[in-house]
């Protein structure tokens, strides 16, 4: 497939988002850059009842004080390095 120049795409945007709306990929060409054009469902923008669990858990291991805590960028950068 080849991709739509900046031009093509915004003289062609009503055709370009039904096409995504489609399925189709839709590429984009800016510069040496290639974008794409793709449609997002409800279902990727909802957090899952697993996500949900795992932030749950996440916040209460905070509440336990089961997590690191850093309060100056060189604590962070110093613990990122330990890693």
């Amino acid at each position: 497939m080849e991709a739509l120049s900046i031009k093509e795409y915004r003289n062609n945007l009503a055709a370009s988002f039904a096409r995504a709306d489609n399925g189709e990929r839709v590429l984009i060409r800016r510069k040496n850059q290639i974008y794409a054009l793709v449609s997002v469902g409800k279902e990727d923008l909802m957090i899952t009842p697993e996500l949900q669990a795992r932030i749950d858990e996440a916040e209460r291991s905070c509440r336990e004080g089961l997590c690191v805590t850093c309060n100056t960028k060189e604590e962070i950068e110093n613990y990122l390095n330990s890693l």
